[in-house]
């Protein structure tokens, strides 16, 4: 290792190097998704999660912000709160922020541009991480560009938002390397509450992986930790946390309230995957181009479509990183490497990276991946390392996967040869794709042998295998343009209205047609069906204890018409083939619906038994009896009897009456008589807002009075201006005791740990300044010079680098930094990049 200084003109070529780095990676996934943004009119129309939930949630978001709607958010499922649930997807993305000064008529067309600004960005990152390795800036430039488009990237266009997290973690590192090597204070703390900001579920994976690499890294001697430096480390992680509190706090206290966060591995589940495929799924993913998601090809499972299996490096795969493994001995960047591995292959150390939970998740993997394009930028840059065994190796992986590929399967006694891929064409493709990489790199390696220019040749070769790589994967799940019309004219086109809509004191719910996830998010219209990951407990249990499963979304079928009129909804949306919609009046499948008219391609039906927001029981029903009731009656129940447990029996149970056994099982045209029971019981008006809701009623006698609204702790509640306790009822709704006669009912809503929050991010920033302020004080600097960390020899071509001079002077441009001489001037075009 040794410690350099960059003179001024050699800064600005750096400097254009950056730009070219961010270049590359934003105009890469530009050329990709430019012709299916021109074919779908201007929108960049996927599939999956990216078009259900990535595009729904921008355009909620953007009118949530922009209203200044930051307490509860009644547009998403029954209600959420919404800094609890949307700073998963967004709220902490500073691409979000760029979105949300646009109009909402824009924020879908400016999605595409946001995406590629994010691969941008991580290219830019990487290639700053990677440049204190290598000595050519061409080789650090090729690594940023696959880490950019490694396997798990390209799975995760799919996930739009984990993009967010993969552009921005280099800094994390790049901070380490900089405060421990280079004294410099506070970028580490920044770059920390950064990332907690962005993404905590990430977050806690990254916090596993830094201590690894911290642990790993001391042991090397380009590493210059102390016990001090450990603690100034901890004491800018703990700051940079508090930083981060405004909105990590309200989001851990949302999580934490999710049942799906409880799950944990026991017994043999952590030590060994019951999925026999997910060695060989990770092992195909290092190899091969990836998987898309939610479709396994070669090896096929139900398990753990969406985990995000993922680690290809374009053109090289792991040729450059085993070759660095083989010749590489006692390199930190191979023990964390080898650690990463044993990770990946041991259930419980894999669940490491996300608090413990028992779900399986590759989340982590672009990690250990900007190691492994680091390692291959290395292995190209030292002539030193051979790739011979590295490509046979990668070569033989190949042969292997496609040879299982002609594996017969046996369907109906009858044997079938060639099906042994779930997608054999594009199984055949990407095995092309990956193989021709390993030829184009075959090529530069004989180059390089010969002592010829290849650096220049190697960056150009890899973006257009990223480009292809990524083409692979994009192309097979888009959207056909015809299909992507559909959707855009369904869901997102704004000259398409619906007609119906909601205002402060006009609140229903409507529902919608499977596979319609979140259209009406694009309406502004409160809907029951919700695809959306995190959402009050409260839901959670609700749905479970009716026998729905309610785990990433909230999808109750026709059958249990009952809830439609628990939940105040008074439309259902049932969508059409264009093209087959019939001047017939159509049917509705659940009581009480009737066709009302037919628009954006779906035909409206309006819920004549709709019961308006609020509204009183004459009967209860104890929780005990409610678990010993058959499930398969539990909805229709809901509509008679509101389910109470012992102690509000207690309380409120003279209100009311215990219903009978021989009410328990109800017909449709009983729930229809209960509807307008419910609905005589309802409130005279309710008002709504993101503080919360107010609601008049007028009763007979003191009851309970209901509403279809999420228990969380974030409500509070006053009758006629005195506060009352608000009861969790129906296993996850709420209720309050009102008197009789005239009743004002308010409820108000505040964010749990807002408040707190922001207190300590406040505390974080003061901490920060002070601390940066104590520095300062006492002397204490940072290290001007460059700290390179390059253990091998300067070649031939390295030589011409400016930037590997041993000038220590940085106050005064010499004349040989101002007039390059002969040597510099004839030098390599390789190292040319401006």
């Amino acid at each position: 290792m040794k410690s350099v200084t960059l003179r001024r003109p050699v800064l600005r070529d750096e400097m254009r190097r950056y730009l070219l780095a961010f270049l590359l990676g934003f105009g890469s996934l530009l050329l990709v998704i430019l012709p299916i943004i021109i074919a779908d009119g201007g929108y960049y129309i996927y599939y999956g999660d990216y078009n259900s939930q990535q595009i729904p949630f921008y355009n909620l978001a953007n009118d949530a912000v922009r209203s200044g709607s930051f307490g509860w958010n009644w547009y998403t499922d029954l209600g959420v709160n919404f800094i609890g649930s949307y700073a998963f997807y967004l709220l902490g993305s500073p691409f979000f922020w760029l979105s949300v000064i646009l109009p909402r008529s824009w924020v879908t067309f400016a999605m595409p541009v946001l995406l590629c600004m994010k691969h941008g960005i991580a290219s830019l990152t990487a290639y700053a991480y990677i440049r204190r390795f290598v000595r050519n800036p061409n080789a650090a430039l090729i690594g940023g560009m696959l880490y950019t488009f490694s396997g798990f990237q390209l799975f995760n266009i799919f996930f739009n938002h984990f993009q967010d997290v993969t552009a921005f973690f280099p800094l994390l590192l790049i901070a380490m390397e900089e405060l421990v090597n280079q004294n410099r204070r506070g970028v580490f703390a920044l770059s920390v509450a950064l990332l907690a900001i962005i993404n905590y579920f990430f977050f806690t994976g990254q916090v596993v992986f830094l201590v690894l690499y911290f642990i790993v890294r001391c042991f090397s001697k380009d590493f210059h930790a102390t016990l001090r430096k450990f603690f100034l480390v901890l004491l800018e992680a703990v700051i940079g946390v508090m930083i981060a509190c405004v909105i990590l706090l309200p989001a851990a206290l949302a999580i934490l309230a999710n049942s799906r966060v409880s799950e944990h591995l026991f017994g043999m589940d952590m030590i060994a995957y019951n999925d026999r495929t997910r060695i060989w799924r990770i092992l195909l993913s290092l190899f091969m181009i990836p998987d898309v998601p939610a479709r396994p090809n070669l090896f096929s499972s139900d398990y753990a479509k969406w985990a995000s299996i993922g680690g290809y490096l374009p053109m090289f795969s792991m040729a450059g990183v085993l070759a660095f493994l083989k010749q590489r001995d006692g390199h930190w960047a191979k023990r964390i490497t080898v650690i990463c591995g044993i990770c990946a292959c041991v259930p419980i150390l894999n669940s490491a990276f996300y608090a413990l939970n028992g779900s399986y998740y590759a989340r982590w993997f672009y990690m250990p991946i900007l190691i492994l394009a680091m390692m291959t930028a290395y292995s190209l840059d030292n002539r030193q390392i051979s790739w011979k065994q590295g490509i046979r190796i990668c070569f033989g992986f190949l042969a292997a996967f496609g040879l299982i590929s002609l594996l017969p399967t046996k369907e109906d006694d009858k044997i079938h040869w060639f099906s042994f891929a779930e997608y054999p064409f594009h199984f055949y493709l990407v095995l092309l794709i990956s193989a021709a990489g390993l030829v184009l790199t075959i090529y530069l390696l004989r180059r390089r042998k010969a002592r010829k220019p290849f650096l220049k040749q190697a960056l150009v070769l890899t973006t257009a295998c990223c480009i292809a790589c990524t083409s692979a994967v994009v192309y097979f799940g888009a959207f056909e343009p015809s299909r992507a019309k559909t959707y855009v004219d369904q869901a997102i086109d704004p000259e398409q209205e619906i007609s119906v809509s909601v205002s402060e004191d006009n609140f229903f719910r409507i529902d919608i047609s499977e596979d319609c996830d979140n259209y009406p998010m694009f309406w502004r219209l409160p809907c029951m069906r919700t695809f959306h990951s995190v959402v009050p407990g409260s839901i959670m249990n609700f749905y479970k204890e009716l026998g729905i499963t309610r785990d990433v979304a909230s999808r109750a079928d026709t059958a249990y018409y009952a809830l439609r009129g628990l939940l105040s909804v008074e439309y259902y949306y049932e969508r059409q083939t264009i093209g087959e919609i019939t001047t017939d009046e159509p049917k509705c499948s659940m009581p009480g619906f009737v066709y009302d008219t037919t628009e954006n391609g779906f035909y409206r039906f309006r819920n004549t038994a709709y019961v308006p927001m609020g509204f009183t029981f004459s009967n209860y029903i104890a929780k005990g009896k409610w678990n010993s009731t058959s499930t398969s009656y539990r909805s229709n129940l809901l509509m008679r009897a509101l389910v109470l447990s012992s102690e509000q029996i207690e309380k409120y149970g003279s209100w009311m009456q215990p219903v009978s056994d021989s009410n328990v099982s109800m017909t449709e045209e009983e729930y229809l008589q209960e509807c307008s029971n419910r609905a005589a019981s309802a409130c005279d008006s309710f008002q709504y807002d993101s503080s919360g809701f107010t609601a008049t009623i007028s009763l007979d006698s003191p009851n309970l009075v209901f509403f279809s609204v999420p228990y969380d702790e974030g409500w509070t509640a006053t009758v006629n201006g005195k506060p009352v306790d608000v009861e969790e009822v129906d296993n996850g709704l709420m209720a309050v005791p009102a008197e009789a006669g005239d009743n004002t009912i308010e409820f108000h809503y505040e964010t749990p740990g807002l408040h707190l929050g922001a207190w300590l991010t406040l505390g974080g920033v003061i901490l920060l300044i002070v601390y940066l302020l104590i520095c300062r004080k006492l002397g204490i600097r940072r290290n001007k010079e460059t700290v390179c960390c390059i253990d091998y020899p300067v070649s031939a071509e390295d030589e011409a680098l400016p930037e590997l001079t041993d000038e220590t002077d940085t106050t005064e441009e010499s004349p040989a930094a101002a007039e390059p001489d002969e040597k510099t001037a004839a030098a390599d075009d390789d190292m040319e990049v401006s």
